[in-house]
């Protein structure tokens, strides 16, 4: 199972959604150095979303500070003309969360459940353990 990471930063650039011959999707957003973090020489840091996940960038605009969960994703292609391997990696997007200034998510947090929404079921018997 491939680790998950975090990266925070400001939305630089979100890229038109891509459609290939084969039907597969992607979308690129570009995020830079988070609020506080400026440099001289910034980071553009380019996330694929892919397929259904393209979606997840509809409505997102350049300023807004994200915060993405991603996945990095490694591949080898044998260039048929020069008959060497290339490589290539991808920061795949799974989850982008907008955040406000002080750092919060826009997102709405859950309610917490009531202590008697947990019902006892019994002892079950027919349990396949």
């Amino acid at each position: 199972m491939a680790a998950i990471y975090e990266y925070t930063g400001v939305v630089e650039k979100v890229l038109e959604l891509q459609t290939f011959a084969s039907g597969f999707t992607k979308r690129d957003i570009v995020l830079t150095d988070d609020i506080g973090s400026e440099s001289k020489w910034p980071n553009h840091i380019a996330f694929t979303f892919k397929k259904d996940s393209t979606s997840l960038l509809n409505g997102i605009t350049q300023g807004q500070r994200a915060k993405i969960r991603f996945a990095i994703d490694g591949r080898v292609w044998n260039d048929p003309k020069s008959g060497k391997d290339r490589y290539f990696t991808d920061l795949t997007g799974l989850k982008i969360e907008i955040l406000k200034d002080d750092g919060t998510s826009t997102e709405p947090v859950p309610e917490p459940l009531e202590p008697d929404a947990f019902v006892d079921a019994g002892e079950v018997d027919d349990m396949p353990f």
